[in-house]
């Protein structure tokens, strides 16, 4: 009993000891931010439009600041220069990905470009898609086919003036975009097709929603919104889809000769020895490819045609500097769009006002690294306010009017360069697809300005215009419709 107590009191004193250690260590020193609650953190703080709330938060506690999500570790960036420091500065250490849960399904987080690890496999990846898939050359050798699939959205908005039907902005660039997208990588002209990836596009799209199994991670087993079992579905569906057309391209050329797309550059490399890049790799690229660039461009342009058709003196304008490049009747080329700077002043202006994504995606520290004079430690998750920098009155004047002449005067860009403006991200993680995207945007904009005029459904001083609706994307909340006219 003796020999007992002793061994109690022991015991006691050395946890005390050990205690009275750990309150006199060092602690790194964290980003502030607000104090989390027990179990839920700070997610009672977050509200209906979280990027909002970071925002104002951020001007309390800083541009690094950090926070809990659940019960994941945060930190929260909303200035340029911290978008820089972690992502160019430290960018190897916050290469990392926090993958959604939805995403860990077809083994995506280890053969996708935007999820997977930054080994040997992804740079090599990321070398095909930036000196060959996404090349000046090869971009230029399928011109002809997206500009076939826009004469294609020129005649059917037409059908619509020639009824005096109104058009839903974002369901007509949608399909005209997926036709695009469809027939740069695949020739694909069949509408029976297009439907029937649209339909589980749509399916794939609906996951992106906010997923409390993200929030809390020993919730994951058991998928309580049951969004992972429908993303196996759905993304299984669509990688089986790409599989198809890559084994129905690999019989064609035995006998038949090589045709004028994307498919064809990618099959060829596979087929090379220069990459280790598979069959197996195509379905992941393209799924990157066509999901990860469909609904941001469509989104764009609805916000593009929002804003133009609120602001008439601007529409005017650019329908000017179009006429004055390409005549009143002319057919606008990819080579045109250099000559265009408001056309690009209104697609720079769309991308700081109307972000498609109000957060870049998540990224996970890869070690502990100081910033700024705090320890962000390994395994956290990063990120961006970007919707918070295009609000910032410090990095923009007057940032809540639209004003695409702020950028007539500056060589500010969206291509990762300028991190006051990064729809497409940034560093070593930036969108392989942006050439092709951008030249998606630019094409789809000029045609719709200018092959028709366009009257709005609604009165100019309706309220709801500008609301937006948040999930991934930050499209709109109540869709553009409007009446075209022929010019």
């Amino acid at each position: 009993m003796d020999s007992f107590l002793i061994g109690v009191v022991i015991s006691v004193v050395l946890l005390g000891l050990r205690w009275f250690v750990f309150l006199r260590e060092p602690r790194p020193r964290l980003p502030p931010g607000p104090r989390p609650l027990p179990i839920i953190g700070n997610m009672h703080q977050l509200g209906k439009n979280p990027y909002e709330t970071l925002r104002q938060l951020a001007k309390t506690y800083g541009p690094l600041m950090s926070i809990r999500i659940g019960s994941v570790y945060t930190v929260v960036v909303s200035s340029p220069e911290m978008a820089m420091e972690l992502l160019q500065c430290h960018g190897q250490v916050f290469s990392g990905r926090a993958v959604p849960h939805v995403m860990d399904v077809c083994e995506f987080s280890k053969f996708s470009m935007t999820f997977g690890p930054t080994g040997k496999e992804w740079r090599n990846k990321r070398k095909i898609c930036k000196e060959i898939v996404f090349s000046e050359r090869c971009l230029e050798g399928s011109e002809a086919l997206r500009q076939e699939m826009l004469q294609k959205l020129v005649d059917h908005v037409g059908a619509h003036c020639d009824r005096g039907d109104m058009v839903n902005i974002h369901d007509v660039v949608f399909m005209a975009n997926l036709n695009l997208l469809l027939t740069t990588i695949f020739s694909i002209t069949s509408p029976d097709t297009t439907m029937e990836l649209k339909n589980i596009m749509d399916n794939v799209f609906s996951l992106f929603v906010p997923n409390i199994a993200d929030s809390f991670p020993i919730l994951k087993p058991l998928d309580p919104q049951g969004l992972k079992s429908k993303a196996e579905l759905n993304v299984a569906k669509l990688l089986a889809k790409f599989q198809d057309f890559t084994n129905e391209r690999l019989e064609n050329r035995r006998n038949n000769p090589k045709k004028q797309d994307l498919l064809e550059t990618i099959i060829d490399i596979t087929q090379g020895n220069d990459f280790n890049f598979t069959t197996q790799d195509i379905n992941y690229l393209l799924f990157e490819l066509i999901v990860g660039g469909i609904n941001t461009n469509s989104s764009t342009v609805e916000w593009i045609m929002t804003e133009l058709l609120f602001n008439p003196d601007k529409l005017k304008k650019l329908k000017q500097e179009i006429k004055s490049i390409v005549g009143e009747k002319g057919q606008i080329r990819e080579a045109d769009m250099a000559c265009l700077p408001y056309l690009q002043a209104v697609i720079k202006e769309t991308f700081r006002y109307h972000p498609p994504g109000p957060f870049s995606i998540s990224r996970a520290s890869e070690a502990d690294q100081e910033v700024n004079g705090y320890m962000i430690s390994k395994g956290t998750q990063i990120i961006v306010n970007s919707w918070s920098m295009a609000k910032d009155p410090t990095i923009w004047t007057d940032p809540e009017s639209f004003q695409p002449e702020r950028f007539l005067d500056n060589k500010l860009d969206f291509k990762g360069q300028h991190f006051q403006l990064i729809p497409f991200g940034a560093g070593r993680r930036i969108c392989p697809g942006l050439p092709l995207a951008t030249r998606i945007l630019q094409m789809t904009t000029a045609v719709l300005v200018h092959n028709f005029d366009w009257k709005l459904e609604k009165d100019k001083d309706h309220p709801d215009h500008k609301e937006d609706k948040f999930s991934i994307f930050l499209s709109k909340s109540i869709p553009l419709r409007a009446f075209p006219f022929k010019i």
